[in-house]
């Protein structure tokens, strides 16, 4: 748990540290608070655990909400996620609740349409369905996506992220897991 802690501090940091400062210079077109929500389609990887096997994991519903700060071509937030996986040839399920602090780069097109490139670190809580415990560890992702103007501080989102739980392990026989996520998103973000 001291670990999840000081991961849990340094995420805090990283998100009020970067923003104050690095993102100061930018430039403050359309700035401002704002909140976000997005579902989609979750694509889990197998479950791979070391020295016991390979499972495969069918694909699930990931709802992401944010709340966070577009400096203009930079964006910051802090984002809760919740995910669960059903598995194909057993019947246990997989879930994964997630807190990160995630950066983004809005290209400029002068448009309506802005791309984005994302980039992610925090933590995420890992419960297997035959276990009460569950496996608090690092995570990080990366995405890319296209968010689209559609008037009085709103944006439609469509974008793709990359989830991956590192130094996992199976809370039952504390085995290694190798696992990640892909997910497809289409989301709604309202600037103040």
């Amino acid at each position: 748990m001291k670990q999840t802690s000081k991961i849990a501090i340094l995420a805090v940091a990283l998100f009020t540290g970067f923003g104050g400062t690095a993102l100061a210079a930018t430039p403050l077109h359309a700035s401002g608070p704002y909140v976000s929500g997005s579902a989609g389609i979750g694509i889990p990887g197998d479950w791979d655990e070391t020295s016991y096997g390979v499972f495969k994991v069918k694909t699930g519903v990931p709802l992401y909400c944010a709340v966070g700060y577009n400096y203009g071509s930079a964006r910051l937030e802090a984002a809760a996620g919740y995910q669960k996986f059903d598995w194909k040839d057993v019947a246990e399920d997989t879930s994964i609740t997630t807190l990160m602090a995630n950066a983004y780069y809005d290209f400029d097109t002068s448009s309506n349409y802005r791309p984005y490139v994302m980039g992610g670190l925090g933590i995420a809580d890992v419960n297997v369905s035959w276990d009460t415990d569950s496996s608090t560890v690092f995570a990080w992702q990366l995405g890319a996506g296209i968010g689209v103007k559609a008037g009085n501080g709103w944006t439609v989102d469509l974008g793709y992220r990359y989830l991956k739980p590192s130094g996992l392990q199976c809370p039952t026989d504390k085995y290694d897991v190798s696992w990640e996520v892909h997910t497809i998103l289409a989301g709604v973000r309202y600037q103040f």
